[in-house]
């Protein structure tokens, strides 16, 4: 069943939902993300705002970090999001004067997903070997070392992705809590008319995400080739994949819609997981991200990969692909197309991963921090 929600992390990590003497009152709290973040706006940059208003209501003073005007050393957590090595000076730089730092890692390690990554042959080569050096030997120095361990405290999004820092980077135990990924409420009122009178489609296989290699949205086109289900990919084209959304292209039959990229505040966006008869997410791992989350929100079925952590979030709500196998992917999505919508489901992703919840379990990891 769902692991983190229903269950302590066994033995090793220290689980977020411990019960810290509350220190909120003045507590300020300053976020920072990747600095090219609001030119391609991603589900990390949803995660730092929605978990800045959610800590609003908590009534602690939280926000993005603003350079220009202030420095690190008057803010009792600085909160960063994501990895990226340009992010390793501004942490060091907040220790210097010290502040605590909190990072949520938001990562995943594996070496089929790094394979498959866009690259030449030689950077794909790379990069895989360097995966293996690094699991047969986590004491390896690089950026991504030194930015785990410059932290005070990580906050990765499951037991999954917190094993894989402790095996890989040798983190202690001690600097984890789990905080989940959240969703927001307004997706489990959702209704399919919106999107119905502006595509006029209903009950097909949603696909939302940006179209790359990674999330493999060719495979699924390829798995629903001559199928009378109706496909609609909702999404931008990645920088630098041009080609492998030409390829997308070409392979689509009369099925397949692509609708460009939904922003995740407009209206479209919740109706169009509600129109849907199942939403389809076929990449190599879902840590899990937003799309699994607010389609689950809506009682939308779900097919998701096995790679990653969604088993924790969703348990037996879902059905699971391993990708490199059209035929069982197009088997997965009819059993799922087929089954009908899961109040169960929405009930169990909006009371336990409510952006509400995550809030809340932020809070008492920086009480436990301080």
């Amino acid at each position: 069943m769902i692991q983190l929600a229903q269950r302590a992390p066994t033995g090793t990590v220290s689980p977020a939902t411990d019960r810290a003497t509350p220190r909120t009152a003045a507590l300020r709290v300053r976020s920072v993300a990747r600095f090219d973040a609001l030119t391609a706006r991603g589900g990390g940059e949803i995660q730092q705002a929605s978990t800045e208003r959610g800590l609003g209501d908590l009534g602690i003073d939280a926000r993005p970090w603003r350079p220009w005007e202030e420095t690190l050393s008057h803010h009792d957590i600085v909160h960063v999001y994501g990895s990226r090595p340009e992010l390793l000076p501004l942490m060091e730089a907040a220790k210097q004067q010290g502040a605590r730092i909190a990072l949520s890692p938001i990562a995943w390690f594996d070496w089929k997903n790094i394979w498959r990554e866009s690259g030449t042959i030689v950077q794909r080569v790379g990069a895989t070997t360097r995966y293996a050096l690094r699991w047969a030997v986590p004491q390896i120095p690089s950026w991504r070392r030194r930015l785990y361990h410059s932290a005070d405290l990580l906050l990765p999004n499951s037991q999954a992705e917190a094993e894989q820092l402790m095996r890989l980077f040798q983190i202690p135990p001690h600097k984890i809590r789990i905080v989940p990924n959240g969703v927001d409420d307004r997706f489990a009122a959702a209704t399919p008319t919106l999107f119905e009178a502006r595509f006029g489609l209903r009950d097909f296989v949603f696909c939302p995400g940006r179209i790359e290699p990674r999330k493999n949205q060719l495979e699924l086109i390829q798995a629903l080739a001559g199928s009378e289900r109706t496909l609609v990919i909702a999404g931008d084209v990645v920088l630098g994949c041009c080609d492998y959304a030409e390829a997308c292209r070409r392979a689509a039959g009369r099925n397949v819609h692509f609708i460009g990229r939904l922003d995740h505040d407009d209206p479209l966006l919740a109706s169009a997981y509600a129109a849907a008869a199942c939403v389809a997410l076929v990449g190599w791992y879902e840590t899990p991200g937003l799309a699994a989350l607010e389609g689950a929100a809506t009682g939308t079925p779900l097919v998701v990969p096995r790679g990653g952590s969604a088993q924790e979030y969703f348990g037996p709500w879902a059905e699971y692909v391993s990708p490199g196998n059209v035929c069982r992917l197009r088997a997965a999505i009819e059993t799922a197309a087929q089954r009908p919508r899961s109040p169960e489901l929405a009930t169990l992703v909006t009371q336990n991963f409510s952006w509400q919840r995550v809030a809340e379990t932020t809070r008492e990891a920086y009480d436990a921090l301080l």
